[in-house]
């Protein structure tokens, strides 16, 4: 390991040498996996001199006036390029201008602003203004998934509703609809299906993926958001495409992701994958029986072309361990039981008693994905998500540390030793919540 990739620093170390301040370090990590520190034993993050050399070079993208999304994304063209981002002089975008760049920026705050003022008018003409300027890939991709990105960060720091934020995402899709319902006939005959798994509501990805592929000349057809795995498989037969593509956007989608993946196999259709969790969590990509599409939206067409010409062999995917087999069947078994003694625990501890109600539930999930998956490290990233929600939904300091202990104890008391998987890694989150906290 060389000297400027060995992790030497704490979190509080990287926020006094660059000034971002933590919950944006542990955003951009979660959101975009960068930077990528490693762990300590104690599960304490530990930075690199690269980690804070990539956070000050994001740092410096942003101020030159892009955003965090675009900053990433030039990281990553680079990357693919062969080139080292932190020995690239500093610059905007190759492909758009300084001024392009500008416009898009001041468009894409008017079209935020509108929405979140619920005034539909103003909103289509600040996307209409980009489309002007821009090829409509361009404008869909930096006016409205940047925009909805933006959204949804205001929505975390309590400075956006739902309201607002499905008034955005219903006025964004209906954007990307008209411009699919004029895109030309397919240039290709080898259709592809795309899919949102069990559960995943998040839809304008895929949509807007879809007419990414479109706009290639891929003929799709779109099926929407939360579609049972059976009736993916019905489809399938129905339309015998050449590929099904499935997004997932959080950990509990990735599961129907990882049932579908295995049902095509079975049906020797290949499947690939991509969406925010895959970003997120690397780690998990490997568990799903498919192919990774890549970590931007716009590689897609492209990735998907290059395997059209040398189709990738179906991937082996590794089996889920005994111990995790054994903890999941008991703990579906007792799963009633123990939300009962867990939200009991959460009533009567006072950092508990006033959680949203979506909270325990939503927690539950992502437990059971992670044990069903095989890797209790998959959520790794959630609870770094439970930790960053304190100021946006006004909870009281201290309070993930009991919330994470209730688990604990509900999981015990009922699965004993065979539930070791999950009460060693809420135990060890639960100590990793504490130093931080201190």
């Amino acid at each position: 390991m060389s000297e400027e990739q060995r992790p030497l620093f704490n979190l509080k170390a990287v926020v006094q040498e660059t000034g971002v301040a933590a919950p944006t370090l542990r955003t951009w990590e979660r959101r975009y996996g960068l930077p990528r520190p490693q762990r300590a034993p104690s599960g304490r993050r530990l930075y690199s001199r690269r980690d804070v050399e990539t956070v000050r070079w994001l740092a410096a993208r942003q101020a030159e006036g892009m955003t965090i999304g675009q900053a990433v994304a030039l990281w990553r063209s680079l990357e693919e390029a062969g080139r080292d981002p932190l020995l690239e002089a500093p610059r905007m975008s190759p492909t758009r201008s300084p001024a392009e760049q500008e416009a898009l920026a001041r468009w894409r705050d008017a079209w935020v602003t509108a929405c979140l003022a619920f005034d539909e008018s103003a909103a289509d003409a600040a996307f209409g203004q980009a489309l002007a300027l821009v090829p409509p890939e361009v404008a869909c991709t930096e006016v409205l998934r940047e925009g909805l990105a933006q959204i949804g960060e205001a929505w975390y720091r309590g400075d956006a509703t739902v309201h607002q934020e499905h008034f955005a995402s219903h006025l964004a899709a209906r954007r990307v609809q008209a411009l699919l319902s004029a895109t030309p006939p397919p240039s290709r005959h080898d259709p592809v299906l795309v899919v949102c798994p069990p559960g995943e509501n998040h839809a304008f990805g895929p949509l807007l993926l879809t007419y990414l592929l479109r706009r290639a000349g891929w003929g799709v057809i779109y099926l929407g958001a939360d579609l049972p795995v059976e009736e993916t498989k019905a489809a399938v037969r129905r339309a015998a495409p050449r590929w099904v593509i499935a997004s997932a956007y959080q950990l509990p989608p990735a599961v129907g992701t990882q049932a579908l993946g295995l049902l095509l196999q079975e049906m020797g259709v290949p499947l690939a994958f991509g969406g925010r969790i895959f970003n997120l969590v690397p780690a998990l990509r490997s568990r799903i029986a498919g192919h990774f599409l890549g970590e931007r939206l716009e590689e897609a067409p492209a990735r998907l072309g290059e395997w059209a010409v040398r189709p990738p062999p179906f991937p082996p995917v590794p089996p889920v361990s005994e111990e995790y087999q054994r903890a999941r069947t008991l703990y579906l078994e007792q799963e009633w039981p123990i939300r009962t003694c867990v939200l009991s625990l959460l009533s009567i501890h006072p950092l508990t008693q006033s959680l949203p109600d979506w909270l325990p539930e939503y927690t539950f999930s992502h437990i059971r994905a992670a044990l069903t998956l095989g890797d209790m490290a998959l959520a790794d990233a959630y609870v770094d998500w439970l930790r960053d929600l304190r100021d946006g939904f006004s909870l009281p300091e201290g309070w993930v540390g009991p919330f994470l202990e209730a688990y604990r104890k509900g999981i015990e008391r009922y699965l004993g030793p065979d539930g070791a998987p999950l009460t060693g890694w809420l135990e060890r989150q639960a100590s990793v919540t504490l130093k931080e906290e201190q």
